[in-house]
């Protein structure tokens, strides 16, 4: 999936530093799991993972991606898994499903009531009507007891990543681009998610601010923190992913403005605020019981280069702080404009770490 800060590209650079700074461990925690990209790798790597994120998306994709453990079985869905491989099965009768015009339909594309009057253009109406009749089928099996969460997670995680395939935007959904770009007028297709399966480990997730689940953890091994590295609002730049994963059936959400916000807007973070992210740094690192901290930010973070080093000095062994680099292409959502320019196509990706104990 298209993610600000999306570590995927990165886990080469992630892999060789915990070897290079002798981390080890069988435990590890992510609060900030986005994507679940790097939870995924360290689950892949031989730790048991907890993982935690505000946003309700994200909580899908890290539930598909660590801590399911084994295929699908889709007991409930004998009449559609027919084959040896279930979740192929059920990707392709989801696949089959004929558009059905609902929410995402009348509010994000051109031909809805909605999406018409203020010009959205994120989804084609035929990708807008697929997406619509997919979630609906997946919240009717989910009602009618024919999945369990394993199953609920993967399929949910599967939409949501295949909208984010065709939707028209340049990323993020703060905007939508006025013209069809070439993806997004692709025919909506689900894949299976590649998941990490057999590992026998008990992975949890979570949709909770990093603080608060950190205060309550037991003792690891490896904290992983990758908090938010300017001032975007993800409730904001993802706002339809969330609406995705939470459903319209029960309580519609209302709307506003150009790009459809949801009007009761409750997810924002002090970790993209300029005014708090400092405190909530210190605090976070002083309160969690772990062994090490490993953190990515970068050149460009709202969180200062002094504060970084000064709270993990004070929290672990001074004499184990290393601060490692390497050069990445910039995260870009749009263009040079004449009101925004950006310092250059490349920035300098950071690695923090310390030992604690």
């Amino acid at each position: 999936m298209r993610y600000i800060g999306n570590k995927s590209k990165l886990i080469p650079f992630i892999r060789q530093a915990l070897k290079e700074l002798g981390v080890t461990g069988t435990t590890a925690c992510d609060p900030f799991a986005g994507t679940a990209a790097v939870a995924r790798f360290l689950k892949a790597q031989g730790y048991t993972v907890i993982t935690s994120d505000i946003m309700s998306f994200s909580f899908a994709l890290q539930w598909a991606y660590v801590v399911v453990d084994g295929p699908p079985e889709f007991r409930g869905l004998r009449n559609v898994a027919r084959s040896a491989d279930r979740l192929r099965a059920v990707i392709h009768s989801l696949n089959e499903l004929d558009p059905r015009p609902e929410f995402i339909f009348e509010h994000f594309s051109p031909e809805g009531t909605a999406g018409a009057k203020h010009g959205r253009r994120y989804f084609t109406p035929e990708n807008a009507a697929k997406i619509d009749a997919v979630r609906r089928r997946i919240w009717e099996w989910r009602e009618q007891g024919k999945l369990n969460d394993d199953e609920h997670y993967v399929l949910l995680a599967a939409l949501i990543e295949a909208a984010d395939r065709v939707a028209n935007t340049t990323g993020v959904y703060a905007a939508f681009v006025k013209s069809w770009q070439p993806n997004a007028t692709r025919p909506l297709r689900l894949r299976p998610p590649r998941m990490v399966i057999g590992t026998g480990r008990d992975c949890r997730a979570y949709q909770r601010d990093a603080l608060d689940l950190v205060r309550e953890l037991e003792p690891f091994d490896l904290l992983y923190l990758d908090p938010p590295y300017n001032t975007r609002q993800y409730a904001g730049y993802y706002h339809i992913p969330e609406i995705i994963a939470e459903g319209w059936f029960i309580e519609p959400p209302q709307l506003r403005g150009k790009t459809g916000l949801p009007a009761a807007g409750n997810k924002r973070s002090a970790w993209s605020s300029r005014r708090h992210c400092e405190a909530a740094f210190q605090t976070l690192v002083a309160a969690v019981p772990c062994r090490h901290i490993l953190m990515s930010y970068n050149t460009e973070g709202i969180i200062s280069e002094a504060c970084i080093e000064r709270a993990l000095r004070e929290r672990g062994n001074s004499h184990t702080y290393r601060r490692l680099e390497q050069p990445y292409k910039r995260y870009r959502s749009d263009r040079d404009s004449q009101t925004r320019r950006y310092r250059g196509d490349r920035v300098t990706e950071l690695l923090y770490y310390v030992r604690v104990a």
